[in-house]
């Protein structure tokens, strides 16, 4: 698990941001599930439980299994995806709080074979003993 300073800068959340897309475009999809804080039971559950689910929402565009018709996906990488990305939001206000230690949230968009898509990676900002850390609550289109 990655830990950034607590409380956590803008800078830290987007480079953690960065090197997860990265070990994605590797498709090493097991250093990118490390990299997360597991949380098993709600609030703040993670979406996904090991590295194997990790790379089948990634493949499939969200889903857990495959949607008939569409390609397997891999992400690109951020300097070289087409099309229109679009905001990413972060909110580390220090009157947030979703659930008790939950202190900020990242909503990440993905591009997906070459071009930016609407897969958005979803993290909770969540305190963890020596700093912060990441807990993916979503993988999906909104």
């Amino acid at each position: 698990m990655i830990l950034i300073s607590f409380p956590p800068t803008e800078a830290e959340v987007n480079e953690f941001a960065h090197t997860w897309t990265n070990s994605l475009v590797s498709e090493d999809y097991e250093a990118a599930f490390e990299m997360l804080h597991f949380v098993a039971t709600y609030p703040g559950r993670s979406w996904v439980s090991n590295p194997n689910e990790l790379k089948a929402c990634i493949s499939n565009r969200g889903s857990q299994t495959p949607i008939e018709g569409e390609p397997s996906y891999t992400v690109t990488g951020i300097s070289t995806a087409s099309g229109e990305l679009w905001d990413n939001y972060l909110n580390l206000a220090p009157t947030y709080e979703r659930y008790p230690g939950c202190i900020g949230r990242l909503d990440w968009w993905l591009p997906l074979n070459g071009e930016w898509s609407d897969l958005q990676a979803s993290f909770d900002i969540v305190k963890a003993e020596g700093g912060a850390a990441f807990v993916l609550v979503a993988l999906r289109i909104p």
